[in-house]
């Protein structure tokens, strides 16, 4: 099945966030790699969409990281997981905290991408973790 604007909105702002955790990319920056995806660029909504989910994103990170510590097993932290289970479980947290899209089509969202980007078993923590955030 075809992804929809949506989802390939949601899917450009998680990559934009491993760019900034993985080599701290900046807010510009990430716009920059934004605005070379044809689809983004054909639709206004889309764009502001992944917009927004990165810049609130990036201005929570540090509120977001400490929510998420709190639902990890013991001796786990946020930075010991891989890098795209952060950026999804990154964006997810700011979905599910600041907007009203229905929490079980966020959560969802972030299984698939969990499925398409990280290790097998991955989409089973990150809906472990999401699930205890709502």
């Amino acid at each position: 099945m075809e992804k929809t604007r949506r989802q390939i909105a949601r899917e450009k702002a998680i990559i934009g966030v491993y760019q900034n955790i993985l080599v701290n990319s900046s807010f510009d920056e990430i716009l920059l790699f934004l605005n070379e995806d044809k689809t983004l660029r054909e639709s206004e909504e889309s764009m502001s969409f992944s917009h927004w989910l990165i810049e609130t994103t990036l201005k929570n990170k540090e509120s977001y990281e400490k929510l998420l510590n709190k639902f990890l097993k013991k001796g786990w932290t946020f930075d010991r997981l891989g890098v795209m289970e952060r950026a999804i479980l990154l964006i997810a947290t700011c979905e599910l905290l600041e907007s009203d899209l229905p929490k079980k089509i966020i959560i969802n969202e972030a299984v698939i991408n969990a499925k398409e980007f990280c290790d097998d078993d991955s989409y089973k923590f990150i809906n472990g973790v999401l699930s205890q955030v709502i």
